[in-house]
């Protein structure tokens, strides 16, 4: 596959992941994850014997791409964080934590001494 290939192919592989992040569906989200993993891969092989000698219309879609990428990942951090306060709106918070200080126990009773 070509450099030009591989840059439209993540470009499409950005897009849908911000598609499956707005569509909110776990099932699209995770096989498109998969797929803008493997597309990430795919551009990383194909920069590799290029490094340097980019031409300048490759190297501005490369740095286009890693700047979608970073608003892609922050979209995911915001997702993740509004889930976590979904979940924790729903479960009950947790009581008595094997190893941290519990509300009215002095330690656990294997650990305290008798009498």
């Amino acid at each position: 596959m070509s450099l030009d290939d591989t840059l439209t192919s993540i470009e499409a592989q950005l897009q849908d992941m911000q598609a499956a992040l707005l569509a909110s569906n776990p099932q699209t989200f995770e096989d498109t994850a998969v797929q803008l993993r493997g597309a990430a891969m795919a551009l990383a092989q194909a920069l590799a014997p290029v490094a340097g000698a980019l031409e300048p219309a490759a190297t501005q879609r490369v740095q286009a791409i890693g700047r979608q990428l970073a608003l892609v990942r922050d979209q995911l951090a915001r997702v993740m964080a509004l889930t976590e306060r979904q979940a924790a709106s729903l479960l009950p918070p947790v009581e008595g934590v094997t190893y941290g200080p519990s509300s009215g126990a002095a330690g656990a009773r294997i650990y305290r001494a008798p009498g």
